[in-house]
């Protein structure tokens, strides 16, 4: 019964830990879809468009932390992907700003949300590329 149960365990995900290799490639597989999906909402061409856009990438870039989220990187890592989970919230977080600014046509508020996502999103690259990401480490 009991090698049923790891067996079981180990395809539902268990608590193993992932390889470094294992866990940048899933890590990857997950940016890829997000850009994708990113992708299909064009680009904004107005302060209206924007507002329109953030209201549907926000939940698109929430998932994609979450889901990053549930990864298990090896115990070695963990620190540096907290780090990089921690800077690809900032950057949720200031899509959520830029949106909020948006929809009140604050362009002060746009682009201060800006330089702050900007910011965060160089430091999560720089984290991503440590850990062996190529696809989250892209802008």
């Amino acid at each position: 019964m009991v090698p049923v149960l790891i067996v079981l365990l180990a395809a539902c995900g268990g608590s193993a830990r992932l390889s470094k290799q294992e866990f940048a490639k899933r890590a990857d597989a997950l940016c890829t879809k997000y850009t994708s999906d990113l992708q299909k909402l064009g680009q904004p061409q107005s302060f209206a468009e924007l507002a329109t856009f953030t209201d549907k990438a926000v939940p698109l870039a929430q998932k994609l932390i979450d889901d990053t989220k549930k990864l298990k990187p090896p115990k070695d890592e963990q620190a540096l992907v907290d780090q990089w989970n921690t800077q690809n919230q900032k950057v949720v977080d200031a899509i959520k700003a830029l949106g909020d600014a948006a929809h009140k046509s604050d362009q002060k508020a746009a682009q201060s949300a800006l330089q702050t996502g900007d910011a965060a999103n160089t430091k999560s690259n720089t984290l991503g590329k440590q850990l062996g990401m190529v696809a989250c480490t892209k802008d």
